[in-house]
């Protein structure tokens, strides 16, 4: 009993003893710096962590993009970079605000310095690529909207050299078409006559053309395409000069007479004007 009575004494002379309570005080310093550590020590992991999923994000991200450059899609192109420089910028300032917290809490730990450096180095590379990236969708905006602007001119030149070839091909045609205009008359001699088609011949000569074109009272066609012109009539006479091996007359079953074109270019060669008096 002695015994263990100068034991508890020795113990509470120990607990109120100066250097025992400087003790007591230092451990308990030592645990909350522990556990600081400890948290700061968890934090900056999770810092570290999310600025690595965040570069894995943008690796895929960047992949995305150079698909989407590819098949010439440059809007979203540029709507990616945009967010991408956005995540390395907030991930840039995650990293700065770790490195002031370690500073701060005097962290020398070569492990943590290291991972550091390498997430920075990343970053850095990163912003740069985008950067890089970034002038060069610009470039090929800039080209393509040179582009457009050379196929518009371009398209607008094809437009007015078809609208020209158009005036030249209607010219062209009227033109034609003229060439190939032949004009007739199928009239009794008397109508030829009052016209001024034809003369009235004396007591001996002939009914002669006067030479006098009245294309008004004569029918325009297209010698191309004019191969008989009926003349409701038992007898003709032609008045104007054909060559007779270019053309014949021919008889129906009324015994109604036709004019048969059979060489248009021959019948047409000395004159446009064709005059058959019928009676």
């Amino acid at each position: 009993m002695v015994l263990i009575a100068v034991l508890m004494g020795l113990n509470s002379c120990v607990e109120n003893s100066k250097k025992y309570q400087a003790l007591v005080a230092e451990r308990d310093s030592l645990q909350v710096v522990a556990s600081n550590v400890t948290t700061d020590f968890e934090s900056s992991l999770r810092t570290i962590n999310e600025i690595e999923m965040a570069l894995q994000t943008i690796r895929e991200a960047e992949n995305i993009i150079l698909m989407e450059n590819q098949e010439g899609n440059t809007n979203y192109a540029v709507s990616q970079i945009e967010a991408i420089d956005r995540t390395i910028q907030q991930n840039k300032a995650k990293i700065a605000e770790l490195e002031k917290q370690l500073a701060d809490a005097g962290s020398k730990s070569k492990q943590l310095n290291t991972t550091i450096t390498r997430l920075k180095n990343e970053l850095n590379e990163k912003d740069t690529y985008i950067n890089n990236l970034r002038e060069e969708l610009n470039m090929s905006q800039a080209q393509v909207a040179e582009l457009t602007d050379s196929v518009a001119s371009l398209n607008q030149n094809v437009q007015n050299l078809n609208e020209n070839i158009a005036e030249q091909q209607a010219t062209i045609d009227q033109q034609v078409a003229e060439l190939n205009t032949v004009y007739y008359i199928v009239a009794p001699k008397e109508t030829l006559i009052a016209n001024n088609l034809v003369s009235k011949g004396g007591l001996f000569s002939s009914d002669n053309v006067t030479g006098e074109v009245k294309k008004s009272v004569m029918i325009a066609a297209d010698k191309r395409t004019l191969q008989v012109i009926p003349l409701h009539t038992k007898k003709a006479t032609i008045m104007t000069n054909h060559p007779e091996s270019s053309y014949q007359l021919t008889k129906d079953d009324d015994k109604m007479l036709s004019l048969e074109i059979a060489d248009p270019d021959a019948f047409w060669k000395i004159s446009n004007y064709l005059i058959i008096s019928i009676k």
